[in-house]
């Protein structure tokens, strides 16, 4: 008897491994299963973690790289085609939290705890740091020259990223035929020695209504300015901008009221190069079921679609199509510029990436769904219950899987050997939109100086009207000694006294209708109006 047990208990100890591995190989979608759903696996990862005390909680995908961030203050970078890691490094302490990274081009911010990281993107190598003024409520939000950190007081942070210039290309004297490899050379040595100035600069901060608990989203950059939109527990979508020429404060350009609170990020669809003078859109859902698409010039609400079901996964732009699942179940494809429902799929809570003629998305219980990008059928079913973490991918057609030990692994169509883009002409055009902004400003400045000269002779009278009367006051001033100086000067006092006194501090141009944060959802805001509840594109199931 006492044989047997033992005989019992050691394959019990043997088939324990073999449990765990197939548990651990469950959680990989294996090539041949890729390969009966017309899929492959190029690679898969392993990121070094503690699995008894780490665990994978963010994964970012941003310019081709995918930023793995653990519980432990990890940051890991892989490249997205290959799953080669780039680079591994601690950004912080390892007993703070750490919220969801933001980048751009250059950069990578990181908020540990109370402190603010930035990073180079290339090479992991720490550039800035802060300390926050206020409790962090989400993760920062980068702009070329500035980043956002919100807070949960409601308070938006921009604090200044000044990279330093080469002398010599900022004097012009860098050499300017170059060849290709040249030029791969000299950016490849940009990337890698990206510095900022130490500059203690204090930052700009804006006052919202509510907590922002969702991290914010720069949507246009130019030699000018810059718009960031975040929105509050409150239900409010705040869009903020900041002269980038004055550098003085962030402003309230206007504001979207909805009737329950936002949880999710807002998706931005830039605009489109072909049509002149076309604005960029901004489309965000709120926990009343409904998705707003907003003009991001003027402020307009364009339309408003109804999905009954709270909104909690933010929505995915596909080149002109959206993508929006609600919290219960179900996805909807709808016309970017006219928000027409194009299709709806049942029991989908998740966007998780497209190709040229199917939509993966994930079910209540984990599995990816293959529908056809065209009316929404179903074409197929991929068992990854297993697989918690995926990511919604709407840059490219690529499939990131992970799960929280640190596996991650990429599928794709068999027949899709190079990454295919999503609106990759409207996004080249906004990131290269401050570039020929500076060189057309040079080209420019002739004519500028000869606009005003043509107006000036074209109007000679108005310019004779205006400047009489200046001589016959400078004139009389002498003659009155002491006396006419006080006149004048409590003259204009009188004249000048109590005009900002009231004034709203969060009002861009001193509205007259502005509510306590600027201009109220429905009412009008400077250069357009935000109106929420027009162009219903469906039925509004709540009162």
């Amino acid at each position: 008897m006492r044989q047997r047990f033992l005989v019992a208990a050691a394959l019990l100890a043997a088939l324990c491994p073999c449990s765990r591995l197939l548990a651990a190989g469950s959680e990989l979608i294996p090539e041949t299963t890729a390969n009966r759903h017309g899929l492959t696996r190029p690679w898969f990862t392993q990121v070094e973690l503690d699995g008894g005390r780490g665990r994978i909680c963010d994964i970012v995908l941003e310019g081709g790289v995918l930023y793995a961030q653990t519980d432990t203050a990890m940051l890991h970078a892989i490249d997205a085609e290959t799953g080669k890691t780039l680079w591994a490094k601690q950004i912080g302490r390892p007993r703070h939290p750490s919220l969801t990274p933001g980048a751009n081009r250059d950069l990578l911010g990181i908020i540990n705890g109370s402190r603010l990281y930035v990073v180079n993107r290339y090479n992991g190598d720490l550039l800035y740091e802060t300390e926050i003024n206020g409790a962090p409520g989400a993760g920062p939000a980068l702009s070329a020259k500035r980043a956002y950190v919100p807070t949960v007081t409601g308070l938006v942070i921009a604090y200044r990223l000044q990279p330093l210039v080469d002398p010599m290309q900022e004097l012009g004297k860098t050499k300017k035929d170059l060849t290709p490899e040249e030029k791969a050379k000299l950016d490849e040595e940009r990337r890698q020695n990206i510095r900022l100035r130490q500059e203690s600069i204090p930052p700009m901060s804006c006052q919202s209504f509510g907590r922002t608990l969702v991290q914010p989203l720069v949507t246009r950059e130019n030699s000018g300015e810059e718009y960031v939109a975040w929105p509050t527990d409150r239900g409010f979508l705040n869009i903020g901008r900041i002269d980038r020429l004055a550098e003085d404060a962030i402003s309230l350009k206007y504001r979207l009221e909805t009737a329950a609170p936002i949880v999710c990020r807002p998706a931005y669809l830039p605009p489109d190069p072909k049509v002149t003078g076309d604005s960029g859109l901004i489309f965000v859902g709120s926990r009343d079921g409904f998705l707003h698409a907003i003009q991001e010039k003027t402020g307009e609400s364009l339309w408003r679609f109804s999905t009954g079901e709270p909104i909690a996964q933010s929505p995915a732009v596909i080149d002109t199509r959206v993508y929006v699942c609600t919290q219960l179940g179900g996805m909807y494809c709808l016309e970017a510029k006219t928000g027409k429902d194009l299709w709806w799929s049942p029991n989908i809570v998740q966007f998780v990436s497209a190709s040229k003629g199917r939509v993966y998305a994930a079910d209540q219980i984990g599995r990816i769904l293959v529908l056809n990008a065209e009316n929404g059928s179903r074409l197929d079913t991929i068992a990854a219950e297993n697989v918690p973490i995926k990511l919604s991918n709407s840059d490219t057609d690529r499939l990131y899987l992970a799960n929280d030990k640190g596996l991650i692994h990429c599928l794709h169509e068999v027949e899709q050997v190079e990454p295919l883009p999503h609106g990759q002409d409207r996004k080249q055009a906004a990131e290269t939109e401050e570039k020929p902004a500076v060189a057309q400003k040079k080209i420019e400045t002739g004519e500028a100086k000869e606009k005003p000269a043509k107006k000036e002779r074209a109007a000679p009278k108005e310019k004779k009207e205006r400047v009489a009367p200046i001589p016959k006051e400078k004139k009389e001033r002498p003659l009155k000694k002491a006396k006419a100086g006080k006149k004048g000067a409590d003259g204009k006092a009188a004249d000048g006294g109590g005009a900002d006194q009231g004034a709203n501090p969060f009002m861009q141009g001193g509205g007259a209708d502005g509510g306590a944060f600027g201009a109220p959802a429905g009412g009008k805001a400077k250069g357009g109006k935000a109106k929420g509840n027009q162009n219903q594109a469906d039925g509004n199931p709540f009162p």
